[in-house]
């Protein structure tokens, strides 16, 4: 019993303290950083939950396409465990319609990848008291076999979330030729400034 309740204390005071470290480092720093973090449209329609470095990749293209006038956004997640179901709603824009929950792995056997099964379990546990409509959920998968992970493949997700009916379990940066669950894409697509000069330079052994 008591090794049971002093799970349940750290569970309840690490967000807390983790959004504490987080402050102090925005004070020496100048760079703010909350357990979940949203950037986007102000009225997001689609949105994209993912952690890691590929949200990097899926910043640059949310930019791009809300300036085009994309309703669309995307919440990084910072404390994965333990998972902080208030403050995940807190950060939720209420306007949302549908969200894509990426994960960087493939749990065979599972009903769903870890992430995926967490927003499911949360917005499922608290759909009484949500001051907007649930939204629908699909989850997907990325940078599986060590695949880059690229603005182009953002926009594909989010292409597939416009959709009426949008394919759950999906892949995406690999053509999946066994269970055929990847979606299509414009390579194509990028983020980078038509201005940009790109250079390729050779260098002898002695430099």
């Amino acid at each position: 019993f008591q090794a049971r309740e002093a799970c349940n204390l750290f569970h309840d005071a690490v967000p807390g303290i983790m959004q504490s470290v987080m402050e102090s480092f925005a004070a020496l720093t100048g760079r703010a950083y909350h357990l979940f973090d949203y950037v986007g449209a102000p009225d997001p329609e689609r949105l994209i939950v993912m952690m890691g470095s590929g949200a990097e990749a899926a910043e640059e293209a949310v930019a791009l396409l809300v300036k085009q006038g994309e309703k669309i956004g995307l919440l990084k997640v910072r404390l994965y465990r333990p998972f902080d179901a208030k403050a995940f709603l807190a950060s939720l824009p209420i306007t949302v319609k549908s969200i894509a929950v990426l994960d960087r792995t493939k749990e065979p056997g599972a009903t769903g990848e870890p992430l995926y099964q967490d927003i499911l379990t949360v917005l499922a546990e608290n759909e009484a008291t949500l001051a907007f409509a649930k939204p629908r959920v699909i989850g997907g998968r990325y940078g599986l076999s060590s695949k880059e992970f690229t603005p182009a493949m953002v926009k594909g997700i989010y292409d597939e979330l416009a959709k009426p009916v949008a394919k759950n379990h999906f892949t995406i940066g690999i053509d999946d030729d066994v269970t055929h669950t990847s979606l299509s894409y414009d390579p194509a697509f990028s983020t980078e400034d038509p201005k940009t000069v790109r250079a390729l330079f050779y260098g002898l052994g002695s430099d």
